[in-house]
């Protein structure tokens, strides 16, 4: 949609319920798909305006339902897939102060699938809510999927998320296995970038589809590499910027992983915690695991910018390394002596003046105390 209107939701869903024609609907998604993607991407809250008007079509044709909790599951298929605590804790504190204010929109897929509001169902379930007020919608064939994959252009869906969302987007409309698709998406981009090429891609994503096509075709791409960056650019997404700065996230430590989703660790904090690993650290990857979530989350606790992390992280791995020098000069320093008292022969002791075995004795048993502590902490 070009005009920037939001399109008419409320009429939309009237029209597909109506419709018999597969292809019809179809088509309708279809439309209605890059109208909210053009929608979220110039950062509108007109959908929100018809998202509040589609509960108003629900609430007087069909009414306000008071649904059982354990009835209502979530979209296994949303991209948001994390909900911070602090997020549904807040929402808890609206839902225990004033209510709930407006029903949640629910989908019947055999079960009833949220199709909005799912950081209030969360919160509810949280408190011990036993129903929420839901409208119910009849669900157009693959909505869905479609409809909430706008999501991908919101500022607060983090990075990792919209990672797993555009890989599954991906695999569901090609023959292209999952695991795959960011090393093809990344050979593409060196491939162009090295002929500098790249920008040609950019440009097309404001084009036609049938430019697109045309516009990737002339780029001598291989099927599978044209199919991706197809699909990125038919959801509006730069495939350089998804190369690099996206799928980069799938490739995270699951502690890395766990700090994005649980406590707001943002993207590119991650990439920069990600180089406290055991090959820079000098460590096994145990020891760089525990070093790597003491900073992770040092860098939560304080809120440090990515520019702070970064410089962090290289003065850790820095530290490590002359912890490392200095390990190593002592562990020298220690064999060195070790070396010296086996040179000691019996014929060089009976020669030594008696303070000087005096001496010599006094100090072995201190150290060999000093030893016998060491070795049973060890």
């Amino acid at each position: 949609m070009s005009n920037g209107k939001a399109p008419d939701l409320t009429s939309y869903f009237s029209a597909a319920k109506q419709s018999q024609q597969l292809s019809e609907a179809e088509e309708e998604i279809q439309r209605l798909k890059v109208a909210i993607e053009e929608l979220r991407a110039a950062g509108s809250n007109e959908l929100e305006t018809q998202l509040a008007a589609l509960r108003e079509q629900l609430e007087s044709t069909a009414g306000i339902l008071s649904i059982p909790i354990e009835q209502i599951q979530p979209n296994p298929e949303q991209p948001r897939q994390t909900f911070l605590s602090e997020s549904v804790e807040s929402m808890s504190r609206s839902l225990e102060k004033d209510g709930q204010l407006e029903p949640i929109i629910l989908m019947r897929r055999g079960d009833l699938v949220i199709f909005d509001g799912e950081r209030r169902w969360r919160s509810a379930r949280a408190l011990g809510w036993q129903n929420l007020h839901a409208v119910i919608i009849s669900e157009p064939v693959a909505l869905h999927r479609k409809a909430l994959l706008t999501s991908l252009h919101r500022e607060d869906l983090n990075p990792l998320d919209k990672a797993e969302a555009i890989v599954r987007e991906l695999a569901d409309n090609t023959d292209i296995e999952a695991a795959d698709i960011p090393r093809i998406l990344n050979t593409a981009v060196r491939r162009l970038n090295a002929q500098k090429r790249m920008s040609q891609v950019v440009e097309l994503m404001t084009a036609t589809e049938d430019v697109q096509q045309q516009g990737l075709a002339d780029l001598g791409l291989e099927e599978r590499e044209q199919a991706v960056l197809g699909l990125l650019l038919d959801l509006q997404l730069n495939p350089a910027s998804v190369d690099a700065n996206i799928f980069p996230m799938l490739g995270l430590a699951s502690d890395l992983k766990a700090a994005v989703r649980e406590s707001g660790l943002k993207g590119v904090h991650g990439m920069a915690l990600a180089k406290l690993n055991g090959k820079n650290l000098g460590k096994t990857e145990d020891e760089a695991l525990a070093i790597r979530v003491q900073v992770t989350q040092r860098v939560i606790a304080e809120k440090l910018s990515a520019t702070k992390t970064r410089k962090l992280v290289n003065e850790t791995i820095a530290s490590q390394a002359k912890e490392d020098v200095k390990l190593s000069q002592n562990i020298k320093q220690v064999a060195k002596v070790t070396g010296n008292l086996q040179k000691l022969s019996s014929e060089t002791l009976a020669a030594a003046e008696i303070d000087q075995l005096t001496q010599l004795q006094e100090i072995l048993k201190q150290k060999l105390a000093e030893i016998e502590e060491i070795v049973k902490v060890k």
